[in-house]
């Protein structure tokens, strides 16, 4: 018994999405996996290793998670007999013009790579950035989260960040 067309179609679309998923929970997995070594040892160390480890776990995997369903969506477009070449001439020139559009984002995504390479500032420390204090809550890419003793939450672009002040190290 042989699929028609469209039955062969559908059944390498469900094949490229299951592999994708199948991709991003082993990601999930070695990430998770990459902090509890991170996590091994005693001492204040330890902490400290794993909040570097929880916060580059995070941004590992979002960022996994993005370029393959980006590659996942473009393989299920050629399934679908969609040319993609205009899709990724399109994605190229509007690429190009958001960035000229986009630099200040392009500025704290760089600022952002920086802070958690050079590991300046974690989730959980306490911390000081431009004159604002407060606990640690998120370091992504593009922002710091911070949440004062008040409650009250504060977002710092990383391209603004000018001064922090890690009160934890």
């Amino acid at each position: 018994m042989s699929l028609n067309p469209f039955e062969a179609i559908g059944l390498r679309i469900i094949v490229l999405v299951t592999a994708a998923y199948v991709v991003i929970a082993i990601g999930r997995a070695a990430a998770r996996r990459f902090e509890r070594e991170m996590s091994r040892g005693t001492g204040l160390d330890v902490i400290e290793r794993t909040k570097r480890a929880q916060t580059l776990g995070r941004i590992l995997q979002k960022a996994l998670s993005i370029v393959v369903m980006s590659m996942a969506a473009l393989m299920i477009l050629r399934e679908l007999d969609i040319d993609i070449t205009p899709v990724l001439t399109g994605a190229g020139i509007a690429g190009l013009a958001i960035g000229f559009g986009a630099q200040t984002l392009v500025r704290d995504v760089i600022s952002g790579f920086f802070l958690i390479v050079e590991d300046q500032v974690r989730v959980g420390d306490v911390a000081v950035v431009n004159g604002q204090g407060g606990l640690v809550e998120q370091v992504n890419l593009r922002t710091i989260v911070l949440r004062d003793e008040t409650g009250t939450v504060h977002i710092f672009p990383n391209g603004e960040v000018k001064t922090l002040a890690n009160m934890s190290k």
